[in-house]
């Protein structure tokens, strides 16, 4: 079966157009090789930028804690500022009543 001169040029530019597709592929394919591993964003960065942010993420529910138990503090300060202004003055400042003893406590026997 012979090709005439028809066939032969479709022929001829349909395996030029396969390989124009093929090309534009392996480009493709190329750049996004380039984008994994040269670019500014590269999977290195992406890695260690997602272990930064789980830190952020222990450190923040850290925060919120502690940031809670000194809301506790503040709200039993406002309830009782009596006791509170006492304590502090006895314990921080070292000052106690006029003819009042004080006996030492070792500190595992402290009241905190």
């Amino acid at each position: 079966m012979e090709r005439n001169s028809e066939e032969e040029r479709n022929l001829a530019d349909f395996l030029l157009i396969r390989k124009l597709a093929y090309g534009f592929l392996a480009l493709a394919l190329l750049n996004t090789l380039a984008n994994f591993f040269v670019s500014d964003l590269n999977v290195y960065r992406v890695t260690k930028l997602k272990q930064a942010s789980v830190r952020l993420e222990t450190l923040l529910k850290a925060e919120e804690k502690r940031n809670k138990n000194l809301r506790a503090v503040e709200e039993r300060i406002r309830k009782n500022p009596t006791f509170y202004k006492e304590k502090f003055v006895r314990e921080y400042l070292l000052m106690f009543r006029k003819g009042e003893k004080v006996i030492p406590l070792p500190p595992e026997m402290w009241y905190r």
